[in-house]
């Protein structure tokens, strides 16, 4: 059996649509044993079908509850992602999480899920949301939504309203919110890719580096989400797990029956493997039970980190016929 279980390709494909592709390659190319497809999510796009199978939406977009109102994700993809900032002419030093934390009920077990998003104000409007109150230098509340621009003019904050909400973070990448000398990811290593062309984030390292002065703490999960993994872990003290870990977790690769496990992203470079991603973890996984990994990306510039790996256009199932076999 070949376990099909990617991730989206952000921009052209969800993962149901990539499975759905790699089911046809593999059928033309003469392919006749069994199938089994598992679109993946690591906490960015998919992470409610992930983590709600059976779920409603709520009143919010990106908002979702299970059948009895026990439980509610917030998927901050749907709420602070691309659909929300990525085709307006918003800069990114401008651009606040403040909808993430406003659209999250109180006194409900809510995961939410970080990935995907296109802010990088190191969860400062997530807070507010949430009702922390910030402060400036002149013990006034700073009432507008906090972005990259005006975090240096945070001087302290209250807290204490964290303690109605129990949130969970699900993360989909370890990155720390600032550069360290390890050459871990951190939150400027992604803002680039979320920036407007020719968008000038040159204060931006000092902008979280006052933010994380000011409120203190500091975890593997920082950097994620533009910094609303830094808001969760370190200020909120919420847990928070690896949704690339959850969602391999899920698969249950049964070395007895899978002969080979195709796996993907939209482009595959040092984040998929320095930071804890998905296909990164599948890979993992499935190599330790001894069985063979083809990676497919969509992006010409990907890195040639895996023993297996092709463009997803490509003709890789006849190139890998040796692993492709019933």
């Amino acid at each position: 059996m070949i376990l099909i279980a990617p991730d989206k390709f952000k921009g052209y494909h969800t993962a149901d649509e990539v499975c759905g592709i790699i089911e046809n390659r593999l059928r033309a190319a003469g392919y006749h044993g069994e199938l089994r497809s598992q679109p993946m999510s690591d906490g960015g796009e998919g992470a409610a079908e992930m983590l709600l199978p059976h779920r409603r939406a709520g009143a919010v977009p990106g908002i979702y509850f299970d059948a009895d109102n026990s439980r509610c994700v917030a998927v901050s993809s749907e709420i602070v992602g691309f659909g929300a900032f990525g085709h307006s002419s918003i800069p990114l030093m401008r651009r606040s999480s403040i909808a993430l934390g406003q659209a999250i009920p109180q006194d409900i077990p809510t995961y939410v899920a970080v990935g995907g998003t296109a802010i990088s104000d190191g969860g400062a409007g997530f807070l507010q949301g949430l009702g922390v109150k910030f402060y400036n230098s002149h013990d006034r509340i700073i009432d507008e939504p906090l972005c990259p621009t005006t975090l240096h003019t945070v001087s302290e904050a209250d807290t204490s309203a964290l303690s109605r909400y129990r949130l969970t973070g699900v993360i989909d990448v370890e990155a720390t919110l600032l550069p360290e000398s390890d050459g871990k990811l951190s939150t400027l290593d992604f803002a680039r890719q979320k920036a407007l062309p020719g968008e000038d984030l040159g204060g931006l390292a000092d902008a979280l580096r006052h933010l994380n002065d000011v409120l203190g703490g500091r975890s593997p999960w920082d950097g994620a989400g533009g910094g609303i993994g830094y808001a969760l872990a370190s200020v909120a003290d919420a847990p928070c797990l690896s949704g690339s870990q959850m969602a391999v977790e899920s698969l249950g690769i049964d070395p007895a029956r899978v002969n080979l496990v195709i796996t993907g992203e939209g482009r595959v470079d040092r984040q998929t493997t320095r930071g804890g991603k998905l296909v990164d973890a599948v890979y993992r996984r499935a190599t330790a039970l001894g069985i063979p990994v083809l990676v497919l990306y969509g992006a010409p510039d990907s890195y040639p980190f895996y023993p297996h790996m092709a463009q997803i256009y490509s003709d890789w199932a006849g190139r890998y016929q040796d692993i492709i076999k019933d």
